[in-house]
């Protein structure tokens, strides 16, 4: 006597799991070079969020209650300050800088400075035992 067959979900499963692979397939494959099988299905192209083109603003925190934004001009080098005034509901220009020869700078006002840096390497090197700086705290030896 013939015994009918019965249900198995896991079959069920696997094949659910081949048809959806063999469609992702399909649509990488579709997707790929000049002339596509299908359309692609991306969004909208839109700027960066912050801006796009070589201009940029971004908010800030000018002061604990102050708030404003900067404003980034990559093309011409420059970097803007506004300073929202609540009362009037308005931005305040409040200063430019052009930062072109600024970026050529390697080192400027900077405590250590990176030759002070080197020789407490070399010298952490030479000792085999990190330098701490007078002034510093010692971590505990274990």
């Amino acid at each position: 006597m013939h015994q009918p067959r019965r249900f198995n979900p896991t079959v069920v499963a696997l094949y659910v799991v081949a048809v959806l692979l063999a469609a992702n397939l399909v649509a990488v494959l579709a997707g790929r070079g000049d002339t596509p099988m299908l359309p692609a299905a991306w969004g909208q192209r839109q700027a960066p969020i912050a801006g796009g083109g070589g201009l940029f603003i971004m908010p800030a925190q000018l002061q604990s209650n102050v708030w404003g934004c900067y404003l980034m001009d990559i093309d011409r080098g420059t970097l803007c300050v506004y300073q929202f005034l609540p009362g009037s509901r308005q931005l305040q220009f409040v200063a430019a800088r052009n930062f072109t020869f600024d970026t050529r700078l390697a080192n400027f006002n900077t405590a250590p400075s990176p030759a002070e840096i080197r020789e407490l390497v070399e010298k952490q090197d030479q000792s085999g035992r990190p330098v701490i700086q007078p002034g510093a705290v010692e971590p505990p030896q274990p």
